[in-house]
C-alpha cells in the first residue's frame, strides 16, 4: 500500500521548489538592526535599520519615528534607502515628513558623477559631486568603517570623512554637525547626533 500510494511526479515537484526557495534565499539576504534614540535620558523614538545583500548589489534602508516636546509637539518620521552596486553608490533617496515641511533629497549616480537634489529645513543643495564614492553613513550601522574613509551624506548630498577618535570611535561631520559612531567588536552601538537645538543618540536595542 505504501509503494502505491508514492506518486514520483508530486515528489519531484516538491523537492525542485523547496531547492528553489533555498536557493533564492542564498542569492538575497536581509539582516535588521533595531534602535531607540534617546533625548536628554528619555526615549522619544525609534529606528529600523535593514540591510539586503545579493551577488552584486546591497542595499540598506533606515526608518525612523519621532515624537517630543519643544515649545510644542514635534514629529518627525525618516525614511531612507540607498543602492550600491558592486561596491559603488548607485541611488540614495531621504523623505522626511515633520511638523516643520516635508523635504525629499535625492542623490543619483549619472555616468561620471552624482546628480544632487538636497532639501531639508532650510536647507538646498544641488551641487554635483564629480566621483565616484563607495560609502554613506547607512552603511555605517552595519559595517565598521576605517580612519579616512569617505563618505556622501544622503540626506545633505555632500561629501565628508571619517576620522577616528580612538579605538572603535568614529566622527564625521555633517553640513557642520559632528556625529559619533561607537563601536564594540565591530559592531555598531551607539551614535550620537550633534543638534542645534539638543544633542541626541541613536542606541542599539537589544530584545
Amino acid at each position: 500500500m505504501l509503494l502505491k500510494s508514492f506518486k514520483p511526479v508530486s515528489f519531484v515537484i516538491t523537492v525542485f521548489f523547496l531547492l528553489l526557495g533555498s536557493s533564492l534565499n542564498c542569492f538575497s539576504q536581509t539582516k535588521t538592526n533595531k534602535y531607540d534614540i534617546v533625548l536628554a535620558g528619555f526615549t522619544i523614538g525609534s529606528m529600523q535599520a535593514d540591510k539586503t545583500t545579493s551577488p552584486k548589489a546591497e542595499d540598506y534602508q533606515l526608518h525612523s519615528k519621532v515624537e517630543f516636546w519643544f515649545f510644542g509637539k514635534i514629529h518627525v518620521e525618516f525614511l531612507q534607502n540607498v543602492n550600491f552596486k558592486n561596491g559603488q553608490l548607485m541611488k540614495a533617496t531621504t523623505k522626511s515628513d515633520s511638523n516643520r515641511g516635508n523635504f525629499v533629497t535625492t542623490v543619483n549616480w549619472n555616468k561620471d558623477h552624482y546628480d544632487v537634489d538636497a532639501n531639508s529645513y532650510k536647507f538646498h543643495n544641488e551641487e554635483s559631486i564629480k566621483q565616484a564614492v563607495y560609502g554613506t553613513p547607512a552603511k555605517l550601522y552595519f559595517q565598521e568603517p576605517k580612519n579616512g574613509d569617505e563618505l556622501i551624506s544622503e540626506n545633505f548630498g555632500m561629501l565628508t570623512k571619517v576620522i577616528e577618535l580612538e579605538k572603535g570611535v568614529y566622527e564625521i561631520d555633517v553640513n557642520g554637525n559632528t556625529n559619533t559612531f561607537y563601536y564594540e567588536g565591530g559592531i555598531l552601538q551607539k551614535v550620537v547626533l550633534e543638534n542645534n537645538l539638543k544633542n541626541y543618540s541613536i542606541k542599539r536595542r537589544v530584545d
